[in-house]
């Protein structure tokens, strides 16, 4: 008997030793993890500490470190409502290295929750080691400090077993912005003759949460025509008076123009500046007009189809004027038209160039505006721009219709006058839209050169 019960333990033990030398293979090969294993898996918040301010926006990622075969995962995250909002949330790319992934996430604003989850997909493996799991961009909304709790986070293997890790959640402090702004600029009188005094008034905005000291500048152009040192308390605005001289200032058109200087701190800069919404002119005292711009509506036009050219002309004098414009492709006059003008205004004169007869090649298309009497100044009444005078589908100008035309008009295919895609030179019959019409009559010209 006591044999027997010698021979029944040393079964026993044996019998168990197989066992855990079984289960030793099994976690190995299988990769199983312990309990110590999955202690050292980590999920976070990175960084686990923000600080930001109003109107800013920041990111945060959510990292996992010391995994292993990682398959899917989900997370929760909440933090304090009307301080913060998400966004965007986008998926990191550490589970990607695994291959192709699904990838979810949704937000409850008036809680100031989320949730996010993703997982492989297909009998692949999981992956391991460390990365970001997903990137939150917030932005600030208010002044304050919010917990950025991370909880119900869940990571599965392969075998869609728990993968036991720690949590690190973060938290956020909200600052008030160091904002200033120049919200406004009028000009009054916006014609002048030189000599006179122009009066400019900018309004200015302290839009962050502390008093800041500042200079305002105010620009004629690229001339500065004065500054001012100003202090605004926080949320407050004010005007600010400014006067031009405009004693020995030449003729022409001045944009007027504000700026705050930047203040420490400030991010958002893009306020900082803000432009007169209409120029001052400056006359010249007697008779003066003049070409303030040429445009084509194309710089390549197929020859025989129609192409516009505006011109813009001016009356630069302090006396109201009529007066002759023509327009010359090379040396032929295309167009000629009697305009009339009041002192300090401006007309835009649009016109349709038919190209049929005109020979392949570069014109330079010209608008004069006709002396008037008693002009002394005349440097400024011709202005020109370059056209190519082509074949029809030759887009690009190059001499030939070949693929890189077809591309061209490819691209804009479908789009019309002021839409995003739209190329004026694809617009090869001058209907003001890239359609089948054009496709055709650039196919009938393909290989076609000059």
């Amino acid at each position: 008997m006591r044999a027997h019960i010698l021979y029944t333990r040393s079964f026993c033990v044996a019998l168990l030793l197989t066992i855990i030398l079984f289960l030793t293979f099994i976690y190995g090969n299988f990769g199983w993890q312990s309990t110590s294993e999955a202690s050292s898996t980590t999920v976070s918040v990175s960084p686990s500490t923000v600080t930001a301010f109003v109107g800013q926006n920041f990111m945060v990622n959510v990292t996992v470190s010391n995994v292993y075969d990682l398959y899917g995962w989900q997370f929760r995250l909440n933090w304090t409502a009307g301080l913060i909002e998400v966004v965007n949330v986008a998926e990191g790319p550490f589970l990607r290295l695994g291959g192709s992934t699904y990838f979810y996430w949704d937000v409850n604003a008036s809680a100031g929750r989320m949730v996010a989850d993703c997982t492989l997909l297909g009998n692949v493996p999981g992956v391991s080691g460390s990365g970001t799991l997903a990137t939150i961009t917030f932005n600030v909304k208010g002044v304050g400090q919010s917990p950025l709790t991370l909880w119900d986070v869940v990571l599965l293997n392969s075998f869609e077993q728990s993968i036991l890790c720690q949590v690190v959640s973060g938290y956020g402090y909200f600052k008030a912005a160091h904002d200033v702004a120049v919200t406004a600029v009028n000009v009054s009188p916006l014609t002048v003759v030189p000599g006179d005094i122009v009066y400019i008034n900018v309004t200015v905005q302290n839009k962050g949460g502390y008093t800041e000291i500042f200079n305002v500048t105010v620009y004629a152009n690229s001339a500065v025509v004065g500054v001012q040192t100003v202090s605004l308390d926080a949320t407050v605005s004010a005007i600010f008076h400014f006067s031009w001289n405009t004693c020995g200032m030449g003729k022409g058109d001045y944009t007027i123009s504000a700026s705050a200087s930047v203040v420490p701190g400030e991010v958002n800069t893009a306020d900082n500046s803000f432009v007169a919404a209409e120029p001052v002119t400056i006359l010249t005292p007697g008779h003066d007009v003049a070409v303030v711009g040429v445009f084509p509506s194309k710089t390549v036009v197929g020859e025989g189809y129609p192409m516009n050219i505006t011109v813009k002309v001016k009356d630069y004098g302090t006396y109201n004027e009529v007066f002759n414009v023509t327009v010359y492709a090379n040396k032929t006059a295309i167009w000629t038209r009697e305009i009339s003008l009041t002192s300090g205004t401006s007309a835009a004169l649009t016109f349709t160039w038919n190209t049929t007869g005109f020979a392949y090649g570069n014109y330079t298309i010209s608008a004069y505006a006709w002396p008037v009497q008693g002009e002394k100044d005349i440097s400024d009444n011709l202005m020109s721009r370059t056209v190519t005078l082509t074949i029809p589908g030759d887009i690009n100008g190059d001499g030939s219709v070949n693929l890189q035309d077809l591309v061209f008009l490819a691209k804009a295919y479908g789009s019309s006058l002021g839409t995003a895609r739209w190329n004026a030179n694809a617009d090869i019959n001058g209907n003001l839209k890239v359609d089948l019409p054009d496709l055709v009559i650039l196919a009938k010209n393909y290989t076609k050169k000059i």
